[in-house]
């Protein structure tokens, strides 16, 4: 019985910390949206935003990955999912591509999911590490828009499920 209590309350946070950063989402993509229409800076409002909802994909992507299967070594990151498929993960030509058959890092068949033209990726970087004795991917992304020189960092955590 204290198992499946332990089991509904971290579930119970993982749902509110989920919910909570939709909110915090929200919040900043209209703040970005309020300050480029107030400055006129609309192409690096543009490129903020689109960075945010690359990095928003990317947690979705991430969400299912297996802690005990990931590589994070080199250019390429491997993240093999719960579900059985193989998704990796690089910067390319200032564009986040992915792969969805990747059980190494191939070099051809990579779908990019950013373009250049509307954000510039400067880096991408994944770590694996424990937190409170959970496993936790850290995501971080470096981008600016095309039309500037100043560059935004996106950080996100992930805590990832264990084997199923």
């Amino acid at each position: 019985m204290l198992t499946r209590q332990r089991g509904s309350s971290l579930l119970e946070v993982i749902v509110a910390a989920s919910l909570g950063l939709l909110v915090i989402l929200a919040v900043q993509q209209t703040w970005a949206w309020q300050m480029g229409q107030q400055l006129g800076h609309s192409d690096s409002t543009k490129a903020f935003l689109t960075a945010q909802s690359l990095l928003e994909q990317l947690t979705q992507d991430i969400t299912d990955a297996n802690p005990e299967a990931i590589d994070l070594r080199g250019n390429c990151y491997l993240l093999p999912q719960h579900d059985g498929r193989q998704l990796a993960y690089r910067v390319k030509n200032k564009q986040v591509q992915r792969h969805t058959l990747a059980p190494y890092c191939p070099t051809t068949g990579w779908q990019s999911l950013s373009h250049y033209h509307s954000v510039a990726i400067k880096s991408l970087t994944l770590q694996l590490f424990k937190s409170q004795g959970l496993p936790t991917l850290s995501i971080a992304l470096m981008a600016k828009s095309p039309r500037d020189d100043s560059f935004h960092a996106f950080n996100r955590e992930v805590v990832l499920h264990a084997a199923r």
